[in-house]
């Protein structure tokens, strides 16, 4: 059995980020998304270590690079109020950039997802990504944004194949899932929140299932299947969502950047099948094929009775 204890102190930061996004994306005053963008920074550090039992060294790299970013969008934001256009919006897209880590300043994301703790990089990878990627959206020009989601396809696509680390391999998938995201919010809010949502639950239950794995032997069960459908959901295969949520962004998009991404999640398929046999498959090897059967058909018939639902609301 895995106990799960949550602290009073866990609860109030989980709030405070939450308000700090809600806020952020919610305001139509520049002072409000950099208020809202402070407050989520400041619940978050306390989740990257409650409890002073991980290592301070990620936590104290966030917090420089997303204070640097929060100082280039505040100056960037005082420039607009004082009329100075140009100096004021390279400033604040450069500290929104950093702050979500997109091309060309993503290099810091990697480094401190190898280092944290699950809960804190399934945040960062995702929730932590919602609000900056929101603002950039609106304030980037097209052709700019293009060049963004086209890199981080690239990147993400590449620079996982030869990780040996989890984390790591995740943090390199996100690039290739953010382009898609910022391809979706480009021309539907819809999507972007229906592929956001799909993502996120995809991270939390690969997160979910690895740190099970941490927890308890390699052949639990639950941890495989866990880790399994997020795998599966990660890869965008059919039925799964993963695979619908990009159907969805492929259809709505009228852009030829949508070839990138189709690239870049191609060639990601090589280290998601990879962990999933080194991870999964193994892990199944000699268990009760009954119980196997049982778990991963309800996953299956989870993942199309979702899609149906997807499918339902669009109509």
């Amino acid at each position: 059995m895995v106990s799960f204890v949550v602290s009073p102190m866990k609860l109030v930061s989980l709030g405070v980020m939450l308000i700090g996004t809600i806020l952020s994306v919610s305001s139509e005053e520049l002072v409000g998304v950099w208020l809202g963008l402070e407050l989520n920074l400041y619940g978050f550090l306390v989740i990257m270590n409650p409890d002073g039992h991980y290592s301070p060294e990620p936590c104290v790299k966030y917090f420089v690079v997303q204070s640097t970013g929060s100082i280039l969008m505040l100056v960037g934001f005082v420039s607009l109020m004082e009329q100075h256009v140009v100096s004021g919006l390279v400033m604040s897209t450069a500290g929104t950039v950093l702050k979500s880590g997109v091309f060309p300043l993503h290099s810091w994301v990697p480094s401190i997802i190898k280092n944290s703790s699950w809960l804190a990089s399934g945040l960062m990878l995702t929730w932590q990504k919602v609000a900056p990627l929101v603002f950039l959206s609106m304030i980037l020009p097209s052709k700019s944004l293009w060049v963004v989601i086209v890199s981080m396809a690239g990147i993400g696509a590449v620079g996982g194949l030869n990780q040996n680390s989890v984390r790591v391999m995740s943090a390199y998938s996100s690039f290739v899932h953010t382009s898609w995201m910022l391809l979706g919010v480009t021309w539907s809010s819809v999507v972007f929140v229906g592929y956001f949502a799909v993502y996120s639950l995809s991270v939390g239950l690969f997160f979910y299932g690895c740190s099970l794995m941490n927890k308890m032997s390699m052949g639990s069960q639950l941890s495989s299947a866990a880790s399994g459908m997020g795998l599966l959901m990660l890869m965008g295969m059919p039925p799964f969502l993963g695979f619908l949520a990009k159907v969805l962004v492929f259809l709505m998009s009228g852009s030829p950047v949508i070839v990138a991404c189709i690239m870049g999640s191609v060639i990601s398929l090589k280290f998601y099948i990879d962990f999933f046999y080194s991870m999964v498959m193994k892990s199944l090897v000699d268990k009760n094929k009954v119980e196997v059967k049982a778990i991963w058909s309800l996953v299956i018939c989870m993942n199309i009775m979702g899609g149906a639902l997807i499918l339902v609301s669009f109509i």
